[in-house]
């Protein structure tokens, strides 16, 4: 069940019934409509949502989005007593303040006052659950520390991509490296288009992928203009978004893959799946220098961990490993290997299940 811009529901092509519910939008203006739902009586999407778990009487509700947690106590006290999982995904009040709120006009005071207030509900709200399910080490370090009362395991959203792997040689692949996901200025989007300039000016067949959506109209701009001002139309291909199943042929085609993002404390609690994608498919990586990417990259000797923000950085390591093909072979082989043997999600696959058995088994026995 997911709260979406429409209402819809049916079955997946692997066989799991999906339900989504409209948002309710009576003014255009977020929070307003927020408010105006909270001081007239109106059927929001929450109380639909509610209406919908009690009448399916799921043993196990697992819960994602955080809006959901406004009707969590009225879950817990369902008259069948179902068992609540919460999967935690991001850091609220680093998230905000870094990223959604980065450029606000908004006083930074009350950007961040707003911001702490999120995180706080959101812990309180954690209380009501059985188990936390965190996808990366920094949250599973927060709740720890903030929820003790709560069990919390880490299940990280490791690949399942094994079997879409291809052993293309390294002088038949289509790029020599890419950018993948949301292109913007924060991941550092526009650091990779400078990167490609400078790698392009000592290796003129270079070819930057820039596989993903961006988002923001200034960006765009900045990196059509960039391109088109230094001639790099032969450098630097701009693909947007594919379809996922189109997107291991990408990565089948790609020599080094980028993850350059910007310093925030955001991206210092979280690892991002796309470096676990990356080394499914031999692709050595260029990470930013701090935080968990830099520990997995380096622990696990898969890539260079460079200063962030920086074009000249970024392109001396393009070249290092483009010319370097011991140290790109190591990298490569080394990827491979430590998603075979611990990064798949086969592993966490068997430890989420031993959790949904737990929960069971222990109801039962009540």
């Amino acid at each position: 069940m997911v709260i979406d811009n429409e209402n819809d529901e049916g079955i997946t092509k692997e066989g799991i019934y999906y339900k989504l519910i409209k948002r309710k939008q009576f003014i255009s203006q977020t929070h307003i409509n927020y408010l105006f739902k909270k001081l007239f009586p109106i059927k929001t999407e929450y109380d639909e949502a509610l209406e919908y778990c009690a009448k399916i009487k799921a043993d196990i509700y697992q819960i994602e989005d955080l809006r959901l947690n406004r009707i969590i106590k009225q879950l817990k006290e369902l008259s069948h007593k179902p068992k609540l999982i919460y999967d935690l995904r991001e850091p609220r009040d680093n998230n905000l303040k870094d990223i959604k709120f980065r450029n606000s006009a908004v006083p930074k005071l009350l950007t961040d006052t707003y911001s702490d207030y999120i995180q706080g509900w959101e812990y309180k709200k954690l209380k009501y659950y059985d188990h936390i399910l965190a996808v990366d080490d920094g949250i599973y370090n927060r709740v720890r520390k903030n929820v003790p009362q709560v069990p919390v395991d880490l299940i990280y959203n490791f690949t399942n991509l094994k079997s879409s792997r291809k052993n293309i040689p390294f002088e038949e692949k289509k790029y020599d490296a890419a950018y993948v996901g949301s292109v913007n200025r924060n991941r550092g989007g526009i650091t990779a288009v400078k990167a490609a300039k400078i790698v392009s000016e000592k290796l003129p067949d270079f070819r930057l992928l820039l596989l993903g959506k961006i988002h923001e109209e200034d960006v765009k701009n900045e990196i059509h203009e960039f391109i088109e001002k230094n001639n790099l139309q032969k450098n630097i291909i701009t693909e947007g978004s594919v379809p996922y199943e189109k997107v291991p042929d990408y990565y089948n085609q790609i020599k080094i893959g980028l993850n350059p993002l910007f310093y925030a404390k955001a991206h210092l609690e979280i690892i991002q799946i796309k470096l676990f994608e990356y080394m499914n498919y031999g692709i050595p990586i260029i990470t930013s220098n701090f935080g968990y990417m830099q520990k997995y990259v380096e622990e696990n000797e898969v890539g260079l961990a460079i200063p962030p923000d920086n074009e000249t950085s970024l392109a001396s390591a393009i070249i290092t490993l483009l010319t370097n093909r011991n140290l790109y072979e190591k990298f490569s082989e080394n990827g491979i290997r430590a998603v075979d043997e611990k990064f798949n999600w086969d592993v966490m696959e068997k430890k989420l299940l031993n959790i949904y058995d737990s929960l069971l088994t222990n109801e039962a026995n009540r």
